[in-house]
């Protein structure tokens, strides 16, 4: 059929009438959510209700698609690149990809034995310390939605034999993130340091490309490692929390309305992103028993924390004393 000109003005001033009473947006934001774990971790746990309450808070007018376990990039730093890219719309990331490729200022972060509790951690990143981070990152095209929880504390799964003490590291060649922090701790251990994304890992430990990996009981239980892992030793070296980003040029463009909606749902879902990490932990640790894995705690870790004067010393001089004083004050 061919329309001639007043047709066609009548029919679109019809279609701005319809939305307009109706109140229906024309067009429809798709953000895309994605995480590098499987399973019910509390990063999907979160991401998926953000996904929900991005729909309910701008009444359909963004649609909320999520993709867990690596679907859209491999691991933690390629999620990140993809967000300042604009070809992932949200992504929640560890403080040390982020401190090792991106931004120094997060190298502090990971810093062994720093934290106290996980209520230290996220008190420092909901105050004046995150803040600054969030300025730095964006001049990184990046902008902070807010800060998350953490990937609890992590401890190391080995297939060579359980740690007990420095001395247990020693030879063992272990998968680390892709940071300075993590390779200089584990050579001050006189362990074989060796970076890999997340996506790799699983393989590496089963074939015995490395003897062991170091991460959180949440991770190890999400993405199956207590099926092919013999020994889980609670170091509780180090804790990284969690900063969720999106492109900061396309929140810019947002409409005020739904950059309001998109600040509350992550707001939300950062909340659901703690908690859900609280209520995980304890029933993690029994089915990494439950598996037949051999679950060690080490009552005093002062051994381990007296040999990592070296790292903290490198960092700060990566970083300069000024900020790291920031974080170690924060961290108290």
């Amino acid at each position: 059929m061919r329309w001639n000109g007043r047709q066609a003005i009548a029919l679109a001033c019809a279609a701005v009438f319809t939305a307009e009473t109706t109140g229906v947006a024309s067009a429809q934001t798709v953000m895309k959510i994605a995480t590098v774990n499987a399973g019910d971790n509390p990063r999907n746990v979160a991401a998926n209700e953000l996904g929900r309450q991005l729909g309910a808070r701008s009444g359909g007018r963004i649609k909320g698609e999520v993709y867990l376990n690596n679907q859209l990039a491999k691991g933690e730093a390629g999620m990140l690149e993809a967000t300042q890219l604009g070809t992932i719309d949200i992504a929640p990331v560890g403080a040390a990809p982020i401190g090792g490729i991106f931004e120094p200022a997060y190298l502090p972060l990971s810093l062994p034995f720093l934290w106290p509790s996980r209520q230290h951690v996220w008190k420092a990143m909901d105050g004046p310390l995150g803040a600054e981070l969030a300025k730095k990152m964006e001049a990184k095209g990046l902008k902070v939605l807010c800060f998350g929880g953490g990937w609890g504390y992590r401890n190391v799964m080995s297939n060579k034999r359980p740690i007990k003490s420095p001395a247990d590291m020693r030879g063992v060649t272990i998968r680390v993130q892709q940071s300075p922090v993590y390779i200089g701790m584990m050579k001050q251990l006189g362990a074989n340091p060796v970076p890999m994304p997340w996506s790799e890992v699983f393989l590496a430990l089963k074939q015995g490309t490395v003897d062991a990996m170091e991460a959180p009981a949440v991770s190890i239980v999400s993405d199956k490692y207590h099926e092919i892992g013999k020994y889980y030793s609670l170091t509780k070296h180090t804790y990284e929390p969690i900063t969720w980003f999106t492109n900061l040029r396309n929140y810019s463009a947002l409409p005020a309305d739904l950059k309001k909606a998109l600040d509350a749902a992550s707001k939300d879902a950062c909340a659901l992103d703690r908690k859900a990490e609280l209520d995980s932990e304890a029933g993690d640790l029994e089915t990494i028993r439950k598996a037949g894995v051999q679950v060690n705690d080490i009552a005093d870790t002062k051994p381990f924390r007296d040999m990592m004067g070296p790292v903290y010393q490198e960092v700060g001089a990566k970083v300069g004393k000024e900020w790291l004083d920031k974080v170690l004050d924060a961290a108290k």
